[in-house]
Parts: structure tokens; C-alpha cells; sequence
């Protein structure tokens, strides 16, 4: 089988390149501050409090949207934790910050709406919301042009035997076979990473993106403890309890089809891909948050 075969493969250097951005915020409120549930809906609120324009971006003006957040985020006993609350687990303890408590949230976006988002980080600071004024403390931002033929060292799959996909807020999995109200829960390498399929070879579901996602699944392999590191969970959104994805999942890189195929430089393009954009729908929400390891072989 040659690496002509497949279309996926070949969109790769068919496909537009775009500038895609990374940023990480660290904000702080002037006083004690409750917040919801879910903290996506915060910072979504504050961006477009900064800059009105960006209700626009999230009310539907693209499909799909080309902006994803992570929700708000606290480091506890020097570990990340993403400010989300569990169905059934200390419902009646609400999710609070301090005043001058920093929390921390990450911004991946296009460069279809990279003005409008960097002029709400610019007005950020003194935005109120929730009773309290918002500190902005510091914010940086990442550039990387995708598809692209020069990954950056540090996302290379050089000597690397595994991918490790860490799901930091509740991930709603796409269909990529059909479209349904149903969601899907099993993942599966090409379903997990089937909306950054789509959007990074700018294809429609149809053959080929169906025969690329199928190819993902057989590059990437799921470890035999997937359905036990990768849970579903009921969280609160807008007071109901609804179904997600959370913890992780390890797949095992298959490198004699990727050497075969050539697909090196394409699994690299979508995991960085994946890194800025987040995983499934609702993204720009909040959902779908991941953090991606590389673990390295063992000679």
C-alpha cells in the first residue's frame, strides 16, 4: 500500500496552512467570588465582556467554531486542577476563589478571529463579572502554522513509543461516521481526534475523511487499560447532569505502518493540532481540554 493511497495523507501539503495561537491567562479576582459549576462559562463571559465582538464567534457564526478554552484552572499541592464540579461528588460545596487566589485558563484559537481575541486580552484587566473586578496578572501566546512540514522540536515524535492524552474537562466525542444525537464514549484514536481531522485538512465528513479517520485508528493503538484510565463522568452544566469523558488514554504508536506510510510528519501536525484546539465539540466551551505526553522509548 502506498502512501498515495490515501487522501488524508496527501492534504496534508494540499491544505491551506493557518496560523493557529496558544495562549495561557493568569487572572485574579479583587475579592472573595463564587462561581458555577462549570468555569468555562466564566471565561467565555470575561472574554467577551473584554471585547463585545467575540459574541459573535460564540454564538455561530462559524462551524466549527475556531476557538477552543479550557475552563479555570488552580494549581493545588503542585498539581493542576481544572475548575469543574462532579455530579454526586460535594455538591453543596461551591467553587470559590479568594481574593487575589490567581487561576489559570488556556486560549487555542485561528487566525480567522486571532484580532478579536487579542484585543480582549489587551482590555482584560478591570473587567467585572460576578460581583468582583478581574485582575489580569500576566498572559503569553504561541504561534504555529498548520499544516505544516517544521514541527517544532519539542512536538516531534523522534524516538517517542507512546502518546499519553490526558482529558482535563469533560470531552464530548464526535461521530465522525454520522451525524446523531448520540454521543460516543469508547476512545478510539480516530474518533478521539476526528473533529482535529477535519479541521486541520479542511475536509468534510465524506470517504476520504472517514478512510483518514479510520487510518488514525490503525497508526495509533489503545493500551489494553484504555476503559479502565478513561472514565465517564456526569458533570453540572446549566444545572443538569450530562455525560463526558475524563481521564486518560495511552496509545501505542504502530511505527511500522507510520514508517511505511510516511505518516510521521502527519501524526505530528495533528497532535499539535490537537494541543491547540482541544478534542470533540462544545470546545469553545470549555469542553474537550487535553494535555498531550510523548513517552519515549526504552532502548
Amino acid at each position: 500500500m502506498l502512501e498515495c493511497d490515501f487522501v488524508g495523507l496527501r492534504r496534508l501539503f494540499e491544505a491551506r496552512s493557518r496560523d493557529y495561537f496558544f495562549a495561557w491567562v493568569r487572572v485574579m479576582p479583587n475579592n472573595d467570588v463564587l462561581l458555577p459549576p462549570f468555569t468555562g462559562k466564566v471565561v467565555k463571559s470575561l472574554l467577551i465582556k473584554a471585547n463585545p465582538v467575540l459574541e459573535e464567534v460564540f454564538s455561530g457564526k462559524y462551524s466549527p467554531k475556531p476557538i477552543h478554552l479550557s475552563t479555570f484552572a488552580r494549581v493545588v499541592d503542585g498539581k493542576m486542577i481544572f475548575m469543574w464540579k462532579k455530579s454526586g461528588v460535594d455538591e453543596d460545596v461551591s467553587m470559590r476563589l479568594g481574593m487575589g487566589q490567581e487561576a489559570m485558563f488556556y486560549i487555542g484559537f485561528t487566525e480567522d478571529v486571532a484580532h478579536q481575541v487579542m484585543d480582549a486580552l489587551s482590555n482584560l484587566d478591570g473587567v467585572e463579572l460576578f460581583n468582583v473586578k478581574w485582575v489580569l496578572v500576566e498572559y503569553g501566546i504561541e504561534c504555529y502554522k498548520l499544516p505544516s512540514k517544521d514541527i517544532p522540536v519539542r512536538y516531534r515524535l523522534d524516538n517517542i513509543e507512546a502518546v499519553k492524552v490526558e482529558f482535563r474537562t469533560p470531552t464530548l466525542l464526535l461521530d465522525p461516521y454520522k451525524k446523531t444525537r448520540y454521543r460516543r464514549f469508547l476512545p478510539l484514536p480516530g474518533i478521539v481526534f476526528s473533529y482535529n481531522i477535519g479541521d486541520l485538512l479542511r475536509m468534510e465528513r465524506s470517504r476520504d475523511y472517514i478512510e483518514t479517520v479510520d487510518l488514525v485508528n490503525a497508526l495509533l493503538n489503545e493500551t489494553y487499560s484504555a476503559l479502565e484510565t478513561t472514565k465517564t463522568v456526569m458533570y453540572i452544566y446549566e444545572g443538569k447532569r450530562l455525560p463526558g469523558i475524563t481521564g486518560y488514554v495511552k496509545y501505542m504508536i504502530d511505527w511500522s505502518l507510520v514508517d511505511k506510510l510516511d505518516a510521521k510528519l502527519f501524526l505530528e501536525n495533528l497532535l499539535l493540532h490537537t494541543k491547540i484546539m482541544g478534542v470533540g465539540t462544545s470546545r469553545a466551551n470549555g469542553f474537550g481540554h487535553v494535555t498531550i505526553r510523548f513517552i519515549e522509548k526504552i532502548e
